[in-house]
């Protein structure tokens, strides 16, 4: 399992480690007098593919859906999920300057997570759905349950999953990659506000309300 320490600061764990070296490497660059701009041209936009900003929902309805990362919404669709149940798909393809923080679309039980390694081919070649690394990830809320794939691409290189069970609020921080899709199986009675084009910003925009029941 790809696990990491996902937290609140400015940047993101998961970039620590190659900002480091990029560091380092700014400052050998500035010693030597060679190539400096350069070095520091590439720090800046490593800082700024792993930010991590606050994010507050547009709505604090507990059933609203919150968008889990930031992107376009690419596909909103029917599906039959893999017990033949009915569910309401959307995929949000996120792009390198987009933040890459996933988070919890709603407040859930986060009952599984797997990672299927893979390729990180462009997201827009058709089969980067079926060959390109995923995490899959369960959730439940209430009598519902809804699941959220991460699916990497070009840039990515490599998926971090920093929880994989337990309670999750809306907004919770869960995952991390730096571009890619996501891909959301909702219940079928779901509302969906939001349409095909469209550009969200994870834990903030609001994509949908589950049905009301009682």
């Amino acid at each position: 399992m790809n696990s990491s320490f996902t937290t609140t600061q400015i940047i993101a764990k998961e970039g620590w480690r190659v900002c480091s070296i990029v560091f380092v490497l700014f400052l050998l660059s500035v010693w030597v007098h060679f190539a400096a701009f350069f070095m520091l041209v590439v720090l800046l936009f490593l800082l700024f593919i792993y930010r991590n900003p606050e994010r507050i929902p547009a709505e604090d309805d507990p059933l609203a859906i919150i968008a889990p990362i930031d992107g376009k919404i690419a596909e909103i669709n029917r599906c039959t999920d893999e017990f033949g149940k009915k569910s309401l798909y959307i995929k949000i393809r996120s792009l390198p300057f987009n933040v890459g923080m996933v988070r919890s679309p709603a407040a859930a039980v986060l009952s599984s997570a797997k990672t299927t390694y893979g390729l990180f081919l462009p997201s827009y070649i058709k089969e980067a759905l079926v060959l390109n690394e995923r995490i899959d990830i369960k959730c439940a809320k209430g009598d519902e349950n809804f699941s959220i794939r991460l699916i990497g691409s070009t840039f990515s290189r490599k998926l971090y999953l920093s929880k994989e069970r337990g309670n999750i609020r809306a907004g919770t921080r869960i995952a991390f990659m730096v571009d890619g899709m996501v891909e959301l199986f909702l219940p079928f009675e779901t509302r969906i506000k939001l349409s095909i084009g469209d550009y969200v910003k994870g834990g903030e925009s609001v994509i949908g309300y589950f049905a009301y029941k009682g």
